[in-house]
């Protein structure tokens, strides 16, 4: 093996936006106090972001930011997204909530247009 093939054996994986956003949404709901400990796997829900089942802020982190960490281990993202238009909805009003809907507009915004840079 050449120097060549030894380095891209040693180098990680390029983090793309799409991963980072990730990683930031998840900081944004522990700095909230919504979110302790680890990410579990994605309680199941049968209503559109969980509203027949649990307040929204926990669909956030009991059922979207688990499903977020799956999308960015397997990298199989859904077409669309519009979570947040419900998350403006949902926390009109809750005070401290502006960088994690700053941070899921531009999760929308990436996801919508198809890239994942």
């Amino acid at each position: 093996m050449g120097l060549t093939g030894f380095w891209k054996r040693r180098t990680a994986p390029a983090v793309t936006v799409r991963d980072a956003l990730v990683d930031r949404i998840e900081q944004a709901l522990r700095e909230l106090g919504w979110l302790h400990g680890e990410v579990g796997e994605p309680a199941a829900v049968t209503s559109a972001f969980g509203g027949e089942e649990m307040p929204f802020e926990q669909w956030l982190t009991q059922v979207f930011l688990p499903r977020l960490h799956e999308a960015k281990r397997s990298g199989q993202w859904p077409p669309r997204s519009q979570v947040a238009v419900a998350a403006m909805r949902n926390l009109d009003g809750v005070p401290q909530t502006g960088t994690l809907l700053r941070l899921l507009a531009e999760l929308d915004n990436d996801i919508n247009a198809g890239t994942s840079r």
